[in-house]
């Protein structure tokens, strides 16, 4: 299910940053896709959930996604 398998990836994305600390969004994507084979459209859902959520904030700065900041809330 769709559903569960963003949660899951979510819950990927959460530890790696609770681990990590603050990390560039490109960062992020590439070694969350890498260690867990992720397709880039569960991980863009991934990320809209923990940022829905307040789990997340993204720091974006005021050039292109790829080059913010994303950090646990």
């Amino acid at each position: 299910m769709i559903k569960t398998e963003i949660g899951d990836i979510a819950g990927y994305i959460w530890k790696y940053l609770d681990k990590e600390g603050e990390t560039e969004y490109s960062a992020l994507k590439k070694a969350i896709k890498e260690k867990h084979d992720v397709e880039e459209q569960f991980f863009v859902m991934a990320i809209g959930w923990l940022l829905r959520e307040n789990n997340i904030q993204v720091i974006n700065d005021g050039k292109k996604i790829d080059t913010s900041k994303v950090k646990i809330q």
